[in-house]
């Protein structure tokens, strides 16, 4: 995540509250509405992180890039349809986008493509996990708790106790004392959900964990691809955080985890 790296330890801390406040607001009315709400709300942040994606590979980016038009295109639809239809459509959609992007962008392709694939994939099943009328809320709530329990325990953690870095070429903060407090955290968000719903406690503890396991994933990856590149934020659009894109990665790595899960956990 995006954290200043000067000052005292919980310099930034205020601003990232706020900001996260405003966005899980907004987040909390819209998911609760549902239908069509959920759709436009998540087309709209999905358009935005594929339009930083690229502004990472290519700084100069404009309105006229093709490569921008076609992956924030494609991404958009293939969410918008995961509001109809199952999410194979929105897996086509991005195909298709690829194959555009082989014809039209060839020279970002290697980058562009796991790019579009990954973000529209994951947001197009967050949709779909809505979807459902009687469970698709709860079940968003806990995933999103997990990420946030996640960030919270490890940011707190990791800078209270400090300790030995996971990763330090990549992410130069993170360490194993804020993996382990985020893991704790995580954890008790399922404790929580597992108290208060009818889904099996194994099930809910293993997942709990195994999802702040891969949100910690989604964040290194993007540590990994934004140092790449030399740069430091996505974005600035989000106060405290950068862009969306390091708002959000610990989510997009944990709903791609869970996507794949589903197609062999049972359900219910």
């Amino acid at each position: 995540m995006s954290t200043a790296e000067r000052g005292p330890k919980y310099a930034d801390l205020w601003v990232r509250i706020v900001s996260a406040i405003i966005l899980a607001g907004i987040a909390l009315v819209d998911f609760w509405k549902g239908g069509v709400y959920v759709t436009a709300l998540v087309a709209f942040a999905t358009g935005l992180m594929l339009w930083e994606y690229r502004r990472v590979l290519k700084p100069d980016t404009g309105l006229d890039d093709m490569g921008l038009l076609i992956s924030v295109g494609t991404g958009v639809l293939a969410v918008a349809l995961s509001g109809s239809f199952e999410i194979h459509i929105s897996l086509i959609v991005a195909l298709c986008g690829v194959a555009l992007l082989a014809v039209l962008d060839r020279p970002k392709l290697v980058w562009m493509a796991p790019g579009l694939v990954y973000i529209a994939l994951a947001m197009s099943f967050l949709v779909e996990l809505r979807r459902d009328p009687d469970t698709g809320f709860y079940t968003v709530l806990w995933l999103v708790l997990v990420v946030i329990a996640t960030d919270i325990g490890g940011y707190f953690a990791g800078r209270s106790i400090g300790g030995p870095k996971i990763w330090p070429r990549v992410s130069p903060k993170k360490t194993w004392s804020g993996t382990l407090g985020g893991l704790g955290l995580a954890l008790l968000v399922g404790v929580i959900f597992a108290l208060a719903s009818e889904i099996k406690v194994p099930w809910i503890l293993g997942l709990s964990v195994l999802l702040a396991m891969a949100s910690q994933a989604g964040d290194l990856i993007e540590s990994a691809f934004k140092r790449r590149f030399g740069v430091k934020d996505a974005s600035n659009l989000i106060p405290g955080h950068g862009g969306l894109l390091d708002r959000f990665d610990g989510l997009l790595g944990a709903l791609a985890v869970f996507a794949l899960l589903s197609f062999f956990l049972p359900a219910g």
